[in-house]
């Protein structure tokens, strides 16, 4: 019977990492459509010409692509799986002795470079760009739709929102503060609603506090897609509170930088219910000639004490409506 012999260990290799990785891996078909040359030059300006040398920015958004691909959700996961995984090291251009970079760049790169260059949108831009290019995208109809996504914020150390104050200065401020204050006015955020949420944490502020799972409310944000249904291509993301408001006023602001962008604008949308209110519906029908399939909101049977709509009557020759207390409009 044959054994494994250990008595002596090779002091060199003959090795070709492309070698190690299976023909039909995945990586192996990513890599053949993603072109990142433009990187360097695009953010050349957000890197000292002075100091030590960087982590390569093409290197960490490799590595940040294996792990959207293969759902390795935590940074410090990704870190150990490049370590160990031959087609991950390979995709990345790593060698199998070069060192794979440590979790906290990534953080410090979000939260400077590629936050400052907005670098992110130019590389999913750059992917949707060749997706259109090789007749992926289908251009007459989307459907919208968000997830949601759970905030780093403890509930437990939250506070109610009455008493939360939004003068705060920002110099003095953390940079998740910083960040809310910058969204007051935005669509997705600060506008979206009037209403003062529940519980707020100081922490995250721009965090909405939910129960939209119908369990344990918690805080979170909003994911939302616009997806073209040919192929399933995401066309736009947007991020946005976890509330319909929000979600709706994404939708919108998607709808019309996909068309800025790349010139489509579908002729049919298709959503859920929480995106049937009628000003939606009027945006998407009378102002961008989108026809929508999406349900409507109902409130015609009103269990909150007010009238329902069969409660009205209506007069056809004086085009009014009279309500049981006598009242006409």
């Amino acid at each position: 019977m044959g054994r494994l012999n250990h008595d002596q260990e090779q002091f060199f290799y003959s090795f070709r990492l492309e070698d190690a990785v299976p023909e039909d891996h995945p990586v192996r078909d990513v890599a053949a459509v993603l072109d990142l040359s433009w990187v360097h030059s695009e953010l050349a300006p957000y890197y000292s010409k002075i100091g030590r040398p960087s982590v390569d920015p093409i290197l960490m958004i490799r590595m940040l692509i294996v792990g959207y691909v293969f759902a390795i959700r935590s940074e410090r996961a990704l870190c150990r799986e490049v370590q160990v995984n031959f087609a991950y090291r390979w995709f990345c251009g790593l060698s199998i002795e070069d060192k794979v970079p440590d979790h906290s760049a990534f953080s410090r790169a979000r939260n400077e470079r590629f936050g400052d260059s907005n670098f992110f949108r130019w590389v999913f831009e750059c992917i949707v760009g060749t997706c259109i290019a090789a007749g992926l995208v289908g251009g007459e109809g989307f459907a919208v739709d968000a997830s949601l996504i759970q905030a780093d914020a403890n509930k437990h150390r939250s506070i109610p929102g009455a008493e939360w104050n939004k003068d705060i200065d920002p110099e003095q401020a953390r940079r998740a503060v910083k960040e809310y204050l910058a969204t007051l006015d935005a669509p997705a955020y600060g506008a979206a609603s009037d209403v003062t949420p529940k519980f707020i944490s100081p922490s995250d502020p721009a965090a909405q506090w939910t129960g939209a799972l119908r369990n344990a409310a918690f805080f979170a944000y909003a994911n939302n897609y616009l997806i073209d249904v040919k192929f399933g291509i995401i066309m736009d993301v947007e991020a946005s509170r976890a509330i319909r408001q929000a979600e709706v006023g994404a939708s919108q602001t998607m709808i019309e930088r996909t068309e800025a962008r790349f010139g489509i604008k579908p002729k049919w949308l298709a959503a859920d219910s929480a995106y049937g209110a009628a000003p939606n519906l009027n945006w998407l029908v009378n102002e961008q000639g989108i026809a929508p399939y999406v349900p409507v909101i109902d409130k015609s049977q009103r269990e909150d004490g007010t009238f329902s709509r069969d409660d009205f009557i209506y007069d056809e020759m004086r085009d009014i409506y009279t309500c049981p207390a006598g009242k006409t409009r």
